[in-house]
Order: C-alpha cells, then structure tokens, then sequence
C-alpha cells in the first residue's frame, strides 16, 4: 500500500507541478550569544503571564515561578525547540516581532491552547489599546525567519493579525484571527483596509491550517506574489467584506478541505500567474452576510485567472453561489459544476447545499450525498484532524471515494453523534436504604447497537433506551461501587460514561 498522504504542520510541497523553493537556514545575530542563555535553553517551555499575581518580569528567565510579562521578552530569547507558553485567559496587548529562527524538526512555538484541541485562550493584539497610546498594525509579524509556529491563540490588530514576510516554514495554526479593519484617530489611523493573515516576499512552505479567520475587509488569507508552497488547508474562513482566499502570483499555492462562508467577494481566487495551484475538497457557500449591504452580491465563488490555469487543479469541491455563476476559468464564467466539466476540471465537484443553519455561525454539514465522505483523502495538504481536532470518521450511508479513506469535504468532519452520559447518587428509600439512583443520557449512533448499564456489583446489566431517563438501583451491601454505561455495537464505534457512587450512608451528593 502506498505511503499515506496526510500530513502535518510542516509541510514541503514536492508533489505539485511548481515546486517549492525551500530557503536556506538564515544565521541569527544572536548566535554569538548562545552560550548566555545556556540555563534558559535546557529548558523546553518559556512561561508569559502578565497577571497582577505573577510575579513576571521581562529581564527573567521565563520559568512558571518567574514568568516573562511580555510575548516579546520570550521570543526574544527562544531557542529552536522551545515553546512560548502563554498563560491562560490573559490579554497581551501589542505586536510580536519574531527575529529568531527554530531548526527543522524543531521549530520555536508559540502556543495558547493545546494544539490538538481548538480552544484559543489566550489572546495577542493591538486592536483595543489604552487611551492616549498608539497601536501596532500587527498581532504577529515573521520577516526573514524559519521554523516558527503559532497555535491556539486569539489574534487581533488593526491591519493583519499575521504578517509572513520573506520567511519559511511558518505553521499558523488552530487560531482564532479576528483582523484588518481600518482604525481611525488622527496619527495612530491605519486607514487601509488589510487581510487577516499576509504571506508575502520570497518565502516558501507556509501553512495556515485549521483557523477560525473572519472579518477582513479585503481577504481572510493573502498569499503575495513571490512565495510559493502556501499551503491553506482546514481553515473556516467567514463573514468578510472582500475575498475569503486571495492568491496573487504565488505560483504552487495548495487551498485544501476549508470552509468558506458569508464572504461578499469571491470565496477563493487565483489572480495573477499562480499556476500549479490546487483547489480540492472545499466547501464554498454563499449566504447573505450583514456587512454585504443588505444585497445579494453577484461575486464568482472561485476564480482562476488566464495566468493561473497551467497545471492548475481544481476538483472535489461543493459550491453554492449567491450570484448567475459559480467559476471563472480564465475570465469565462461557468454557472454550474456540469459546465465547468467542459474544461477538464471539477470532475468531481457538486454543488449540494450544505445545510448550514441561517440563524447562527454553525459549518458543520448535514450528512449529505455529496458531501459526507465525499472528499479526495488524498489530496495534498490533507491533516490527520479537522478544524475541532476530530479524526475522519466514515458513515455508514456513504462510501468512501477512493481506498485511501473517507474524508468530508470543508474544515469540519461530520462525526458521529453516538454519546452517552451517567452521573449517580444516593438515594435511601423506606425499605430501601442502600438504592441508588442513575441519571442516564444515550444518544443512537450511526449504526444500530445498544446500551447497557453495568452497576458494578456483579449483578446482570440493564438495557438502556435512547434518551435521557433514571434508572434506580439497589445494592446488596454498603460500600463504594462504579458503574459503567456502554453504547454501540459491533460494526461501529463504542462510547462509555462511568459514575461512582456510595451507599450505606443517608445521603450522597
């Protein structure tokens, strides 16, 4: 079997038509003084935490009892492999310059939440500052450095929350990026409009992957002339003024498995000469957003330009458009998936409505042919996890496209919605004295199966319907006892919920 094509967050592009330019390691002007900072090196994580109990300081060594105050105090002095861990809940206001460089296989990281959980809580930006101070336009800026990630922050600023310049191996990743609105007061206005995340100058290898990017007056992501190997994969990109993707001369640019949503421009565009570009697995679905005007905007979907065309791939996709037409390819229109087949491309996309709901921010898609399983699990750019951090799960009703897999098309995989819960108390009766009750949730999977409820005390289980119910129970001695709720069935997943109780006494919690 051949080699599986998922990948990580650092990804080099190899397989497209361009191939990507990988940079060489840039020496540091810090270098030199490696050896001062020997003690902070042998540690693997840099402590920020700026609260009024922290005790931090910024001319300290970062540790969790003498934490930095400042994001910038940390990047200043980390090391390839160590981590930026900022502290919970906390507000760092300011931009962040990173001018240090990690090593492959060993990026510096600046991390928020727990990569593998989309959870952002900690937040970085300048876009609310203090009275009578002046804002930076940047949340985070990169400029000529290698092997850096950003993960599981809040990111917000007048212009791009992320700015990439000239560098390589960037991975922005599980963020939330609020950014790019104009901000007005005399000499601190930022009066251009600007994206939420800016990949520009002749970098290569960038990844932006499975962010929550919204409100960009002129696009959510940004790739620039000069770079090469972007990679946009399983990101939900929603509610802004301009495009949701706007790729400009940036020849190998790789737009997997997002989400593209509320965007008055068009959702994804290929501008310029970016040819051996790749559009698969994406769902783009066009419905009216409050800051469009009130009016249905007529903006294409996905456009390619005549420059862009050459080895350029686009399939797998769901769109739904507002407007007359869904593609432009090389400044033709094309109003369905079936017309755009006439080109040779699109041979597998559709345009089945999604089934978002219209009265809240909820992407998660119905179980819709066309949809569920419905994706090229090959794809390049293609992540182990979705945008929540779940796994492909494969229903039932649908086969998978290829023997790769299954995967859904958009940042988030249906899964499915099996779940049980217990929780127990006790519950002394008259003629009962050792009862206890079981408050009992059982949710039906995908695949018929059963629920059983083990009490724990060697006597037989007991059926459980779908639901939520009580279900008493009376034991035949005091003492400590846990029970077990199992769902599921043999040809699909398994859930279990476990609840302790103790009886013998008049009461228990």
């Amino acid at each position: 079997m051949p080699a599986s094509r998922h990948v990580g967050l650092a990804l080099v592009i190899a397989g497209s038509a361009v191939t990507a330019t990988v940079l060489p390691s840039t020496a540091h002007a810090e270098g030199a003084a490696r050896s001062e900072s020997a003690a902070r090196s042998d540690s693997a994580v840099l402590h920020v935490d700026n609260g009024p109990r922290s005790n931090c300081s910024d001319s300290g060594t970062g540790t969790r009892e003498r934490p930095f105050c400042t994001v910038q105090a940390a990047a200043d002095v980390a090391e390839p492999g160590q981590t930026v861990q900022l502290a919970p809940g906390r507000r760092f206001p300011g931009q962040v310059t990173v001018r240090r460089s990690g090593e492959p296989g060993r990026p510096i990281v600046f991390q928020g939440a727990e990569p593998t959980v989309h959870a952002p809580n900690a937040s970085v930006g300048t876009r609310h500052w203090a009275r009578g101070s002046t804002p930076a336009p940047h949340a985070f800026v990169f400029e000529g450095v290698h092997d850096v990630t950003v993960t599981g922050l809040r990111l917000d600023a007048p212009q791009e929350g992320v700015l990439v310049k000239g560098s390589t191996r960037i991975a922005v990743d599980h963020n939330d990026v609020e950014a790019g609105d104009p901000v007005r007061g005399g000499a601190r206005a930022f009066p251009a409009a600007a994206p939420s995340v800016r990949i520009t100058g002749t970098g290569s290898n960038v990844t932006v992957s499975r962010n929550r990017i919204s409100a960009a007056p002129v696009s959510g992501v940004a790739v620039d002339a000069g770079t090469t190997g972007v990679v946009v994969t399983t990101n939900l990109i929603t509610g802004g003024a301009g495009r949701g993707v706007l790729v400009t001369d940036a020849p190998g640019t790789i737009v997997v498995a997002n989400t593209f949503g509320r965007n008055c421009g068009s959702d994804l565009e290929f501008a310029g000469v970016s040819i051996g570009s790749v559009a698969e697995n994406n769902i783009l679905a066009k419905r009216p957003a409050p800051r469009c005007g009130g009016t249905a905007p007529t903006a294409i979907p996905l456009v390619v330009s005549a420059g862009s065309i050459r080895s350029t791939r686009v399939d797998y996709n769901t769109i739904v458009p507002w407007g007359p037409y869904a593609y432009s390819w090389g400044d033709t229109p094309f109003a369905t998936p079936e017309a755009f087949r006439a080109v040779g491309q699109g041979a597998s996309d559709n345009a089945v409505d999604p089934g978002f709901p219209a009265d809240r921010e909820d992407y998660t898609p119905t179980a819709a042919t066309g949809l569920t399983d419905a994706a090229d699990p090959t794809a390049f750019g293609t992540l182990a996890t979705d945008l929540l951090g779940a796994e492909q799960a494969d229903h039932p009703r649908f086969a998978g496209t290829t023997a790769w897999g299954y995967r859904d098309r958009g940042a988030i995989e249906l899964q499915d919605p099996l779940a049980v819960r217990l929780s127990a108390r006790h519950r002394p009766r008259t003629g009962h004295p050792l009862n206890a009750r079981f408050t009992v949730g059982y949710t039906a999977g995908w695949v018929p199966g059963t629920a059983t409820l083990d009490f724990g005390d060697g006597s037989a289980p007991r059926a459980v319907d779908p639901g939520y119910g009580f279900v008493d129970h009376d034991y035949p001695a005091a003492g400590t006892y846990t029970a077990t709720l199992t769902a599921g069935g043999p040809a699909g997943p398994v859930r279990t919920s476990t609840a302790q109780v103790t009886v013998g006494r008049a009461h228990n919690g």
